[in-house]
């Protein structure tokens, strides 16, 4: 049994078409082309997805050999209120004073900054000869 799912790897419902499986190619395998000799392994992926989902399943309701993913994804979106869905909670604020806080913390990074700089020059201008 194959452990990939050409739909998962597209990002397209279970059962799609050839016209959507295409669009979610070229969509995804753009990106992948800009990255070049990264991009080549996920690229095979996708081309192997697109061949599944076009070649290999000529009816997907019957098909039990692969694992699916909902093809309304509004499917687990719970409407209402209650246990699985409870409103918001409004916190307290526990900073008063978040201007001199962020100012003081800006303060303490360009001093570190600052180190770290003065440390690499003095590391790469190597010893002072008289």
């Amino acid at each position: 049994m194959e452990t990939r799912n050409p739909y998962m790897l597209l990002g397209i419902p279970f059962g799609s078409s050839r016209e959507v499986a295409t669009t979610a190619f070229a969509r995804r395998s753009r990106a992948l082309r800009r990255m070049g000799r990264e991009g080549n392994a996920q690229l095979t992926d996708l081309t192997w997805a697109l061949n599944q989902v076009s070649d290999l399943i000529k009816e997907p309701d019957t098909n039990m050999t692969m694992f699916r993913i909902p093809s309304d994804p509004d499917a687990f979106a719970f409407q209402g209120s209650g246990v699985m869905r409870p409103k918001p909670e409004t916190l307290t604020r526990r900073y008063v004073a978040t201007d001199a806080a962020a100012a003081a913390l800006q303060q303490k990074a360009s001093q570190e900054y600052l180190r770290y700089l003065t440390l690499l020059l003095a590391e790469r201008s190597g010893p002072v000869l008289p």
